[in-house]
């Protein structure tokens, strides 16, 4: 393990307000818990996260996943409740997922969501859902991808692992896609006001396991270029994330106003469902993303051609703003994650697209 890495690990993990951190190669949040073999075959896995249905559906088996129909704590249980345990059947051969050695359990129970995901932007009660877990006695993973490490902190809420692909992090400047996965501490208080919360330690002995204890990495795949790169992130990662977020608002407030825009989803507008929610529960504002509807007559894909400032080819979580189909490019919906450049230029571009469709060139 190097210094460099055991810095980074104590610097995000403060930032997370965690007991322990780790970065792993991975493109994303699903491929990530894939690749570490946390969910056996005998485990659940309960997740709202209908935006990235294809991802886990590639990653996980019909037999552990299960979907949940909204974010709240009800949709949670009756997803829980849909079907029988996989562990049903007593012990398998072949499960992947021993994290505590001789008696380890064969029933494991993972909610996971997004801080902000979903098609609609849906911001969960991260504190509701993690009581609910608690009670149920799931593990709760939080993707906090969008918020990042700066605009929310699930821990503090009461999730027991959190984890962030680290695009937005690193400005967009990483040569492989990385992950962080930072764990709740188990103890709390002294003396006769001492708690242990028994499944923040079950998730952190699967975590130890695959990846070292506290501050160390057995397995080590981000490389010393790229753990330079997020340790600078980190450092600016306050001051680039306000101007995302300030951006972000501008032109949902611009898209919520225009005419040829159906629906505008934003947590910060007033008229999303979450907004409420929002506000207490991300910080320093509601998140670098937009989702928007275009008219029945527009497609995605070809809105995004025409519309200059889409940058789809630029790198994810980099200075310029993206737009990107959010249910494929014959879909009528976009997400626009907001850049470093001028919002009122982002803003004359999709103006310019809008009017172009409404407009269209003479062949």
């Amino acid at each position: 393990m190097s210094e460099a890495f055991k810095g980074l690990a104590e610097a995000y993990a403060s930032l997370q307000g965690a007991r322990s951190a780790w970065f792993v190669r991975a493109r994303h949040v699903p491929e990530t818990i894939a690749k570490l073999g946390l969910i056996g075959p005998s485990d659940r896995l309960v997740v709202r996260a209908n935006d990235f249905t294809d991802a886990y559906l590639h990653h996980f088996g019909n037999g552990v996943l299960t979907f949940a129909m909204d974010q709240t704590p009800e949709a949670f249980l009756d997803a829980t409740r849909s079907s029988a345990h996989p562990a049903a059947g007593g012990p398998k051969e072949g499960h992947a997922s021993y994290a505590d050695g001789a008696g380890a359990r064969y029933d494991r129970l993972f909610w996971l969501v997004n801080s902000i995901g979903c098609r609609g932007l849906r911001v969960p009660d991260i504190r509701v859902l993690a009581e609910a877990a608690h009670e149920a006695g799931a593990i709760l993973i939080v993707d906090n991808t969008v918020a990042s490490a700066w605009g929310c902190q699930p821990l503090s809420l009461g999730a027991h692992i959190v984890l962030e692909a680290l695009d937005r992090v690193a400005g967009g400047a990483l040569h492989a896609k990385a992950v962080a996965i930072a764990v709740a501490r188990s103890v709390s208080g002294k003396g006769r006001k001492r708690r242990t919360d028994e499944l923040a330690h079950r998730a952190y002995c699967l975590l130890a396991q695959r990846l070292g204890g506290e501050f160390s990495q057995l397995v080590f795949n981000v490389d010393d270029a790229d753990l330079a790169i997020i340790s600078e992130g980190l450092q600016t990662l306050g001051e680039r994330m306000q101007r995302h977020t300030d951006h972000a608002r501008v032109i949902a407030e611009y898209l919520a106003a225009h005419p040829l825009v159906p629906q505008t989803c934003y947590p910060g507008l007033k008229s999303h469902p979450d907004h409420d929610v929002a506000a207490r529960t991300l910080m320093h504002g509601f998140g670098p993303a937009v989702d928007f509807e275009l008219a029945e007559r527009m497609s995605a894909g070809t809105f995004i051609k025409r519309c200059a400032a889409s940058h789809r080819d630029r790198p994810a979580g980099g200075r310029a703003t993206r737009l990107s189909p959010l249910c494929g490019d014959e879909s009528h919906y976009i997400r626009l994650f907001a850049g470093l450049d001028d919002p009122i230029d982002i803003v004359d571009s999709l103006e310019q697209a809008m009017r172009l469709y409404c407009n269209p060139p003479h062949a």
